[in-house]
Order: C-alpha cells, then structure tokens, then sequence
C-alpha cells in the first residue's frame, strides 16, 4: 500500500493513513504525522472526511448481504498475502471503494441543496474506533455535531473540523470556515479548539470559533474561554499574548499580529445557525463577501463606490436572489445577472 510520500493522490494518501491509524502498532508518532499531513490542504481533510463516510456508510449497511460479500471479496487479499499486516489495511480501504459503488444504490444518506439547512450526510458518526473523526459542510450547508462528552458543534457553511477525544483531553482543530461549540463541563478535561495556530480554551462555555485565510476571530456567548498563540507553530513567541474572553466579547487574532478584543453583538454573530445574517449599518461591500459564504452562485459589486454604501436588515442564508430583490426594493441599487455565469451584478439605479 502506497505511503503518503509515494501515493500520487490526496485520496489514496487518506487512504493510507485511515488505515494505519487502525493498526494495532500505530504510534503517537504516527498521530503527529496524521496532524501534519491533515493541516497541509484543506484536500487533505476532505479526502480523509470521505474515507470516514465511507466507513460509516459501510458499518449502517452491514446487515445487507450483498454489501457483505463484496466486503468479504475484498478482505480476503489478507488471507493469502502471508499476513502481511499492510496488505490487510489495504484490503481494508479496497472494502471502502466497494461500498462507494454500493452507496448509489443504498442511498444511505440524505442530500441537500444550498438552501441552508441541516447536511445529515455531513454527520459522521462518532465510533470509539474512528482515533480522528472529521466533519465537515459544503456551501450553503450547516450540520450539528453531538460529542461523546455531551458538547454539541454546530457548524456553519463551508466548515472542516477534527475531533481528537482522549481520556485525558478534548482537543478540536477547525481547519476551515465557522463553528459554534456548546461545551459540557469537565474540569479535568479542557476543551481546546486550534485554529491556525490558535487555541481557544474552555471548561463549561458557549462560544463560536471563525477562521478565514490568516484571520481567527473568538466570539464569547457565555462563560469563560482564553485564547493563546500555539507557541510550537511560531517563531515570534513576543507577537501575542494570552487574553481571556467575558460574554459579548471578540477576539480578532491576524497572523501573528497582538490580539485586538472588542464587544460584539452575539446575536448578529451567530444567527447563522438560525438561518439568517443580521447587519446593522455595515458597508454593502462587507455584506455581498458575507452573503457570498452561503452560495455556490456569487453576488458581484459592479462599481467600486457601491461597496461604502451602509446597509442594515436581516435576510435569509443561502438565497442571493432574495437578498438582490430586498436590496434592490430598499436601498439605490439595481440587480441583473451576468450572462453565462449565473452570478447577479449589484450596480446603482440610474
């Protein structure tokens, strides 16, 4: 079986490591491996996510007798390879793209559109044999996440998220886009959520975590969280310094810029999760990238002085034409589409 160094395909690396994190010799050192590997491209963490689903899909079908031959077809390379140990995990991730193939016809799963709502299919199910479970949510989409400890993640459009659960700690790493985190108390067992280098800590606390390119925002709805700089991924160890968060509260952490805290209204920050986005006089400019988040298809400021206009309101996620008409019907701003592309054009109204 190709190692991650060899494998040609992000896939086939993913491959690899869901399997070696399932032998019986898997190190600690292996663990810190997996890590690096994962943080290198958002690729990376999908293409393990599926590996998840996949296994998933392939446990919920088990009871199917035909899904149950075709895994045991797969799995007997390991009888006849002289025990080879990686032979049986690769014949293990052969099993998986079996039941790919076998997923069209099962449709375990529910789809969705772009619409917002919940992605059951993005719902992986924690298993005390999956080491690092990963979730995640494609644009437009959001999905909640029951913990083992009774934390509840609620994660936003276009999300990736790595759950590492031990005995001894409740360690996330968001990779990608916006989670909110609902955290059961358990002193002995701090709940840290990593972001770009960032880590957010909390014993019993409710509070959202944003990360978009190098710029890490922590907004406090209740409780207590600190936020620190992860010493072991900079070299700048005077750049920031440890702040610790009261409700109505955001941190907004820019590289290895110091922290900058400021009060926030928190409903506005996550009404997300009830499918809408509030603005109170914010610059329209700032409005379409958020807006944007949401939908495949794109708004477009089509002149540069529209983006300082200040708009305020609350609209619905996901729907852009909704948004364009109730822009269009408030405020001195016209719509059309752009031919061929599917995106809406934002100019003034002559």
């Amino acid at each position: 079986m190709d190692t991650p160094d060899t494998a040609n395909s992000a896939e086939e690396q993913a491959a690899y490591w869901f399997a070696r994190l399932r032998a019986d010799n898997a190190s600690k050192g292996d663990q810190r491996r997996f890590k690096t590997w994962l943080e290198e491209s958002p690729k990376h963490a999908e293409a393990y996510a599926l590996q998840e689903e996949v296994w998933t899909a392939m446990q919920d079908s088990a009871v199917d007798d035909e899904i149950m031959a075709m895994r045991h077809n797969a799995l007997s390379v390991s009888t006849t390879a002289n025990n080879n140990s990686w032979l049986k995990y690769g014949a293990i991730a052969a099993s998986l793209l079996v039941v790919v193939v076998s997923m069209v016809m099962l449709n375990p799963f529910v789809s969705l559109d772009s619409s917002g709502g919940t992605a059951p299919i993005d719902q992986l199910a924690q298993a005390e044999t999956q080491s690092s479970p990963i979730y995640r949510t494609a644009i437009g989409q959001r999905s909640t996440v029951n913990l083992p400890d009774g934390s509840v993640v609620e994660l936003n459009t276009d999300s990736l998220i790595q759950v590492n659960f031990g005995e001894e700690q409740r360690d996330l790493i968001l990779l990608r886009g916006e989670a909110l985190f609902d955290v059961a108390k358990d002193p002995s067992r701090p709940f840290v959520v990593e972001a770009d280098g960032k880590l957010v800590t909390a014993i019993g606390t409710t509070f959202s975590v944003r990360r978009a390119d190098d710029e890490v925002r922590v907004t406090l709805i209740e409780g207590i969280v600190t936020v620190d700089q992860d010493n072991s991924k900079t070299t700048d160890l005077g750049a920031v310094s440890k702040k610790q968060l009261r409700p109505g509260q955001q941190l907004v952490a820019l590289g290895g810029q110091p922290f900058k805290i400021n009060m926030i209204n928190t409903d506005a920050v996550t009404s997300w999760k009830d499918g809408r986005l509030i603005f109170d006089n914010e610059p329209l400019g700032m409005i379409v990238q958020e807006v944007n988040r949401y939908s495949s298809r794109k708004l477009v400021v089509g002149d540069p002085t529209l983006s300082d206009m200040r708009v305020s309101g609350i609209f619905q996620v996901g729907s852009i034409d909704s948004f364009a008409v109730a822009l269009e019907a408030s405020f001195p701003v016209k719509n059309s589409a752009r031919s061929g592309e599917g995106d809406i054009v934002l100019t003034w109204k002559e």
